[in-house]
């Protein structure tokens, strides 16, 4: 059967029906990106959706969809494309060539019968833990001749190539944290960079307590200059809140430990704005958050008298 693109608004569609908060706007970008470029960066701060938004798009558009964990300690073309061992006689495979292979069977298979290919998007995820100069080059190479002539090659080995067919979809996702690789200006020239970020109101939409979300959201104001945190901290928060009410235990006192928990450790260095975004934690959690507001008076101290925070 030939592939059949769906309309954008159906994208839409669908990947609101799955659950997922994305303004479209953001879908939109993402859309056109794919379109224009077949590699795009969605970076962001941990736990924004950038992989979730590569797997419900990829589902809305009946992609094959494939999603690779980048290691710390990839150094080499061969960590990502695998190799050859001359005593066996064998290529070994990972999960990355061995879906490369499949989207060159499945684009040659259907141009063979005059048929529309399925696409197929291949996700390196937090391809920033590594440096992607070191593991990336050779496939880098590859899907700029891709973008430039329409279709590329890559060697696995000796006689051994792949074809990189119009089918493929290429995107990273990067965190923005100080435990990631910075990229190359070519890594960026070479791929649409979208950053992933949430509207005040589509975090205020996941909360779904009243009371809850007034505190959180004055929370999220206060920090969001900063240090922001993502959904998935707003989602973990609040079904932590809602366990706690299961068991007795008021709300307050939940909110409480989430602030200790998940919020107040993330802020740490010496950025300026850390003593106004301090003062602004101070001012909200005094007399109702006690434990989170001496926790918030320590920082304060630690940053006024020696130009750092730090949690721990």
């Amino acid at each position: 059967m030939s592939y059949t693109e769906p309309d954008f608004g159906y994208i839409l569609k669908k990947i609101d029906t799955s659950g997922a908060v994305y303004n479209a706007d953001l879908l939109r970008r993402y859309h056109l990106s794919l379109k224009t470029r077949r590699f795009v960066i969605l970076c962001g701060v941990s736990g924004s959706g950038k992989t979730l938004l590569t797997r419900t798009y990829a589902d809305a558009v009946d992609a094959k969809y494939c999603l690779v964990a980048v290691a710390p300690n990839w150094t080499t073309n061969e960590d990502l494309l695998g190799y050859y061992n001359p005593l066996s006689k064998q290529y070994y495979d990972t999960d990355f060539s061995l879906f490369l292979r499949q989207a060159s069977r499945a684009y040659h298979s259907a141009i063979s019968v005059n048929r529309r290919p399925q696409p197929f998007h291949l996700v390196l995820d937090e391809m920033n833990l590594a440096r992607v100069e070191y593991y990336f080059a050779k496939f880098l190479s590859a899907m700029e001749v891709l973008t430039s002539a329409g279709k590329a090659q890559v060697t696995m080995s000796g006689p051994d190539v792949v074809d990189l067919t119009p089918n493929l979809y290429f995107v990273g996702t990067v965190n923005v944290d100080e435990t990631t690789q910075n990229f190359a200006d070519k890594i960026y020239d070479r791929a649409q960079v979208i950053e992933v970020t949430h509207l005040r109101e589509e975090v205020a939409s996941r909360i779904q307590r009243p009371e809850l979300r007034d505190w959180l959201m004055a929370i999220f104001d206060a920090v969001a200059e900063v240090q922001p945190f993502s959904i998935r901290v707003v989602d973990e928060i609040s079904r932590y809140v809602d366990e706690a009410v299961r068991i007795g235990l008021p709300w307050e006192e939940a909110l409480d430990d989430q602030i200790i928990q998940k919020i107040l450790p993330r802020i740490k260095g010496t950025d300026f704005r850390i003593g106004t975004m301090l003062q602004r934690l101070n001012d909200i959690t005094v007399n109702r958050f006690p434990r989170s507001n001496y926790k918030i008076q320590q920082l304060n101290y630690s940053f006024h008298t020696n130009g750092i925070a730090s949690f721990f």
